[in-house]
This record gives structure tokens, C-alpha cells and sequence, in this order.
């Protein structure tokens, strides 16, 4: 093919090149190798992806949708109904057997990550609220967790973020829920710590966590059928 002429950088007289010029014009241009195309990742071999646990456990990476980092240490991730998009860390995976989904109405889920001596588990459960039942549902959160909360609101264009921190003497953590302003839709998440390391390790690694998982929750975005 005339492409293959040009990269191997033969030469061609000039009617060649114009006979070969308008053949390939009628063809669309230079065919791409079928094995081009973005795949994602749960098409791909095993073997080509990131040494990373969510992209090595099979049920995890089915809910991945690209290889490319959004940010350093997290992957593109779309829900199982549709309705949310996120960024997944990469020392997380979700547990198949806790997972749980009703059409594009329900979907539950936990997140198992990793980290050095960090060990966090993640619960997350979409339901189809409505805008302006945010105080029955953050008192339901509190009477799930035990104790009253104290949430503080972050709000945004086309959600609102609610969070509370808690820390007991084994495990620390964030209750949070966010809430969808342009339809329905509402995510709870429970997220729970715990550190196996030293005093002052877990100190440090308390305060990274905290800015992690700030960041995640921020940049959890709902997918609207006006989008």
C-alpha cells in the first residue's frame, strides 16, 4: 500500500504517486490496524494491563473504562447502572459477591483498597432520591452509623456533597452523601480506615487519606439523560 511506500520511504514516479493518491482517497485514506482502536480494558489481554489490583481482578475491571490515569493512582470508572462516573484507585478492587444492582434504580457495592499499611473499605449505594429529602436521608446515615453525625455541605453546580468525619480507637472514616440537582439520584458512602502501622505513621497516613478521600467524593459526578 502506498502508506507503507511512503513510510519505508521509497521513492515513486509522479503519475505513481497520483495514481496511488486518488486509489487511497476512494478508500477513505490509510486503513488503521483493527488492533489500533481503544479497547477497554475488560476487552484487553490480562497481560497488557497496568500491574495495578483493580485491573488484575476481572470483575473489578469490567467497570473501568480506560488504562489512562485520570489522576496519579486512579482509573476512569463508571457504574454498573449507568447512572454515576468516578475515579477507582488502583489498589482497589469490588467484592463480587457484595455486589448488588436493580435495573438503573439500585446498584450497591464495596470497595477493598490497599494501601502500604492502610486498609480502607469503601460501601457505596446508589438510590433514586429525590432533591429536598437530604435531612431524612442524613439522619438515616446517622442512625445506620450509631451516633449523630455532624455533616458539612459542599455545594456544587450539579450536586451537593454532604460529609462527616468520625474516628473511634481502632478505625477512622467519613460518612458522606451526594446528592444529584439536575434529576434523581442520590450516593451514600460509608468509608472505613484502618492502620497497622505505628503511632506516628498512622498520624501521617491519617491526614493523606483525608485529602484522598475528599478529592474522590468531589470528583464523583451523576450522568443525567439531559447531559
Amino acid at each position: 500500500m502506498y502508506c507503507n511506500l511512503i513510510n519505508g520511504g521509497l521513492t515513486v514516479n509522479k503519475w505513481t504517486f497520483v495514481f496511488f493518491l486518488i486509489a487511497m482517497i476512494g478508500l477513505g485514506g490509510c486503513q488503521m490496524d483493527p488492533g489500533d482502536e481503544a479497547q477497554k480494558p475488560a476487552e484487553m489481554n490480562p497481560e497488557d494491563l497496568p500491574d495495578v489490583r483493580a485491573f488484575q481482578d476481572e470483575f473489578t475491571r469490567d467497570f473501568l473504562q480506560s488504562t489512562e490515569e485520570t489522576r496519579d493512582g486512579y482509573y476512569p470508572f463508571l457504574s454498573g447502572t449507568g447512572n454515576f462516573e468516578m475515579e477507582f484507585p488502583a489498589g482497589g478492587i469490588i467484592g463480587e459477591r457484595g455486589y448488588s444492582k436493580e435495573d438503573d434504580r439500585f446498584e450497591s457495592f464495596i470497595i477493598g483498597v490497599e494501601n502500604n499499611e492502610l486498609e480502607t473499605s469503601i460501601d457505596f449505594k446508589y438510590l433514586p432520591e429525590e432533591l429536598g429529602n437530604e435531612d431524612i436521608v442524613l439522619k438515616q446515615l446517622s442512625a445506620s452509623y450509631g451516633s449523630e453525625l455532624d455533616f458539612e455541605k459542599k455545594v456544587e453546580d450539579n450536586k451537593d456533597i454532604y460529609i462527616s468525619q468520625f474516628e473511634t480507637e481502632f478505625e477512622f472514616g467519613y460518612v458522606a452523601y451526594i446528592q444529584n440537582k439536575q434529576d434523581l439520584g442520590g450516593i451514600q458512602v460509608f468509608s472505613h480506615s484502618n492502620c497497622t502501622g505505628n503511632e506516628e505513621l498512622c498520624s501521617e497516613l491519617m491526614e493523606q487519606e483525608e485529602e484522598k478521600i475528599l478529592n474522590w467524593f468531589q470528583n464523583i459526578n451523576f450522568i443525567n439523560e439531559s447531559d
